[in-house]
């Protein structure tokens, strides 16, 4: 990564950061209060706990985050839903154990300025608050004879 490419990771960067700080909650028009937490800025830097993703992928979804409030208070309906049953981490007196919960995943699908595809997803783990979990820029599209079939889902919802 050039000097140039560096400095304009780390101004993304910083600058996603301080929207995570200071913006605690987002009002969504389709499903009410929306968490900005560590998880979600960590999924925009991370895989997985052991996967970094690389820097040019980092800086799309960190120039894309400029998206997020508009859309997000914006739009009235989700495009997308999945709910299945997973391993979650939960923290109990002082223990750490392992639980099936299940997990809800929303995917908002827009488009920006007639050019720029996003989609935004949010989660909710069991019974908790919904958080914002990525965004991506929605490149993926199909076609099948003279019908351009959109594929809504570009793999495992929880990892895009």
């Amino acid at each position: 990564m050039s000097s140039v490419d560096q400095e304009k990771y780390n101004r993304l960067r910083t600058k996603a950061e301080k929207l995570f700080a200071e913006k605690e909650k987002i009002k969504s028009a389709a499903l009410g209060f929306i968490r900005l937490n560590s998880d979600g800025l960590l999924h925009l830097i991370f895989k997985d706990k052991k996967h970094k993703r690389d820097w040019k992928n980092q800086v799309k979804r960190f120039e894309l985050l400029d998206y997020l409030i508009p859309v997000l208070e914006g739009m009235q309906y989700y495009q997308e839903y999945c709910e299945r049953m997973q391993t979650v981490k939960v923290k109990r007196q002082n223990t750490i154990l392992l639980e099936a919960k299940t997990v809800k995943y929303w995917g908002f699908v827009a488009v920006i300025k007639d050019k720029i595809r996003i989609k935004i997803i949010l989660k909710q783990t069991g019974g908790g608050e919904i958080m914002f979990w990525s965004i991506i820029p929605y490149w993926k599209t199909q076609n099948y004879k003279d019908i351009a079939c959109i594929n809504l889902a570009t793999g495992d919802i929880e990892n895009d």
